[in-house]
């Protein structure tokens, strides 16, 4: 078994197909490296796309959030509002809602916001 093995490394063939086998890894790796660098750069593109329209929707979240808070209770509410936290704006939101304005609809305006951020 030793000596058919050595036979085979050591016969005039060996040289030849070795090189081919080189050549043809060689260009497999060549290959493999290219699309790995174009698939990179298009999931680069797209991140940078959804990070752009993640704050385009962040910028419109917040701009409704200020007519919300605006609408219920005047300057005196955002005062109150600039000092609090984002949780204690939230829980005057929903005691002191807008009228027309239920908790539910803002919670499922939310939900279709972020699912429209994942598509």
């Amino acid at each position: 078994m030793l000596a058919t093995l050595i036979q085979a490394f050591t016969s005039r063939l060996a040289g030849p197909i070795g090189f081919a086998l080189a050549l043809l890894l060689c260009g497999l790796l060549v290959a493999t490296a290219s699309t790995a660098a174009r698939t990179e750069a298009l999931l680069r593109a797209r991140v940078a796309q959804l990070s752009e329209e993640n704050q385009k929707t962040g910028a419109v979240l917040h701009a409704r959030l200020a007519a919300c808070e605006g609408a219920g209770g005047g300057a005196a509410a955002r005062v109150a509002g600039a000092e609090t936290s984002a949780e204690a704006r939230a829980r005057r939101l929903t005691g002191t809602g807008p009228p027309g304005f239920d908790v539910c609809a803002r919670m499922e305006s939310a939900d279709r916001a972020v699912l429209e951020t994942l598509r």
